[in-house]
C-alpha cells in the first residue's frame, strides 16, 4: 500500500477506479446523506466516476481515500477543494462512509493528516470547513483537530421542510503550528 499520509489508525491514499462501487454506495445511504448537501438521489457509479475524473483533472482540488491501516480498506474520502493559490486557502470536505468507522476518531485523524499536507506541503494559509448546524459530530471532529467556529450563516440550507444554519469553521497555519 502506498500511503499519501499515515496516522495511527488510518492513512490517506489515492482513490482508484476499484473504489468507485463502495464510494458510490455511501451516497445512497440515508445515514450518510442526512447531513450532506448532495442534491438529487439516487447516486450512480457512472455519476461517481464522472466526479472522480473531474476532480482528478482539477488543479483546485485534492481528493483522497481514508483507509484503515495497515490493510488499506476504504472507509471514507477527504478532500481540499476550491484551492485558491493566490490567497492560499481551501475548503475541506469529508465523508466517513463506513458505519463501523464512525464515532471512532477516524474523521479527526484524517482531518489532521490533510491539514498537515495543506499547510506544510501546499503552503496554504487558511483551511475552512462548512457543515449544517445539525451535524454536531462533524463539528466536534473539526474542533478536535484544532478548528474554531468563525461564523454561523443563518438559514443557509433547506433540509427536511425547514431552513438550517451553516457553521463555518477555520484553521490558520499559524494556529496549526502552535
Amino acid at each position: 500500500m502506498t500511503w499519501f499520509a499515515e496516522g495511527d489508525a488510518v492513512g490517506l491514499r489515492a482513490l482508484t477506479p476499484d473504489d468507485l462501487p463502495r464510494w458510490a454506495s455511501w451516497f445512497n445511504d440515508t445515514e450518510v446523506t442526512a447531513t450532506l448537501n448532495k442534491g438529487l438521489y439516487p447516486n450512480t457509479e457512472t455519476a461517481q466516476r464522472e466526479f472522480f475524473e473531474r476532480i482528478h483533472r482539477s488543479r483546485h482540488d485534492v481528493l483522497l481515500g481514508i483507509a484503515t491501516r495497515p490493510d488499506g480498506a476504504l472507509v471514507g474520502v477527504i478532500g481540499l477543494h476550491h484551492i485558491d493559490w493566490v490567497h492560499r486557502r481551501a475548503d475541506i470536505s469529508i465523508v466517513v462512509g463506513e458505519a463501523s468507522a464512525r464515532g471512532r476518531g477516524v474523521g479527526t485523524e484524517a482531518i489532521r493528516l490533510i491539514v498537515a499536507h495543506a499547510f506544510s506541503k501546499l503552503n496554504l494559509h487558511k483551511v475552512t470547513a462548512g457543515m449544517w448546524a445539525t451535524n454536531v459530530g462533524s463539528r466536534r471532529a473539526f474542533e478536535k483537530a484544532g478548528f474554531v467556529l468563525e461564523a454561523t450563516l443563518r438559514e443557509s440550507y433547506w433540509h427536511r421542510d425547514q431552513f438550517v444554519d451553516e457553521w463555518r469553521l477555520r484553521l490558520l497555519a499559524e494556529e496549526w503550528r502552535r
